[in-house]
């Protein structure tokens, strides 16, 4: 039966391609919306016209020459049909390259860290965290809502839920909101940090499928008015870009959370806190919104330690192995949790990694 339902498919696929994908008249084919799915490899995809998926349309070369599909092949063939829409596909997004070398350029300075290790949901140590962003809103009761963090000098990563008509600025270089100046006392010297930077928005990127009631591809990117001043209190953190960090990541269960969220289920923090968190597997994600996770989201057990409001938008990351050197990595992004942060229960997060494509693809010089 397989067999047979892989011949039909490889049959409408040529079919296709010889009555109306090939457009001989030369007319220009409408763009459609853009709609993103899974591949059956689990990796991010866009529903396209066969045509411009250039893998498939190799499959479709070989089955018309009768060439011998391999097992990876025949897989595609049979999964990434979408049978809702015709003549269409389900093709892997793939990383834009100069996207991509846009966020090669700030690796000698992205993920340092000048301190020893910070957890246990306490504060993290003054300029340890300098890729931290707090996002501000014309709001006097309620000045800065969400977390974020910094990718180049020029773009921001955080949730799509945090970005709306209120919001005015970045913030980056800050550790306590409350003091003008950080400085702290190291026995008779005292050493300050400098002046947090305050940078407008030029734009803001928020994910084509971004859905505010079911919180799903909850990821945004602002490009600010000017790129941001590297400084010792000023930094970018790294991103997943590549297969031996990818892997760290995927071997490894706990991560951490930072954020000057609320931290007692009253109060938000003035200075930013970190915890470490577990990854669950996503069969025991309790998120009380009877949802199923997708496979761009992470879920992480919210049980005594938790992200919190406040804290929305802002990394989850730890210190991998980054090109020979110890450096945080970003792998997720804080979404939701729990009614009462910290109480039993599971708090979901957006997976970077599933969205590097979509990163790459946004983000300019």
């Amino acid at each position: 039966m397989k067999g047979l339902r892989l011949l039909f498919l490889a049959f409408c696929l040529i079919v296709c391609w010889e009555f109306g994908l090939a457009n001989p008249s030369g007319n220009r084919i409408e763009e459609e919306p853009v709609e993103y799915c899974t591949t059956f490899e689990e990796k991010p995809g866009r529903i396209i016209h066969v045509t411009k998926c250039a893998y498939m349309m190799d499959i479709v070369a070989k089955i018309k020459a009768k060439r011998q599909l391999t097992p990876r092949e025949q897989n595609i063939t049979l999964y990434s049909r979408r049978e809702n829409f015709k003549k269409a596909v389900c093709c892997e997004d793939l990383v834009n390259d100069s996207g991509l070398e846009l966020l090669k350029q700030s690796e000698q300075e992205c993920g340092d860290y000048s301190q020893d290790l910070v957890s246990n949901g306490i504060e993290v140590e003054m300029g340890t965290r300098p890729w931290m962003a707090l996002l501000e809103y014309d709001d006097p009761m309620f000045r800065f809502q969400c977390g974020a963090t910094l990718i180049t000098p020029r773009y921001i990563l955080t949730a799509a839920h945090c970005i709306n008509d209120d919001m005015i600025s970045v913030r980056l270089g800050e550790h306590r909101i409350s003091s003008d100046k950080d400085c702290r006392a190291f026995g008779s010297q005292v050493l300050c940090m400098p002046s947090p930077q305050d940078i407008g928005i030029e734009k803001t990127i928020v994910h084509a499928n971004f859905n505010k009631e079911k919180i799903i591809y909850d990821i945004a990117l602002i490009r600010l008015e000017r790129p941001a001043e590297i400084t010792r209190n000023v930094k970018t953190i790294c991103l997943p870009l590549y297969e031996d960090v990818q892997g760290s990541i995927l071997g490894r269960s706990v991560q951490l959370v930072t954020g000057w969220g609320i931290y007692n289920n009253r109060d938000y923090s003035d200075v930013p806190i970190e915890a470490p968190i577990s990854r669950l597997h996503p069969s025991e994600c309790r998120t009380g919104r009877h949802v199923v996770l997708l496979e761009n989201q992470l879920c992480f057990n919210s049980s005594g330690k938790d992200s919190c409001r406040g804290d929305s938008g802002g990394p989850l990351s730890f210190p991998y192995i980054y090109k020979g050197l110890q450096r945080f990595v970003q792998m997720g992004i804080v979404s939701y949790g729990p009614q009462e942060c910290g109480s039993e229960g599971t708090a979901v997060y957006t997976d970077v990694m599933w969205f590097l494509p979509w990163i790459t693809q946004n983000i300019e010089s």
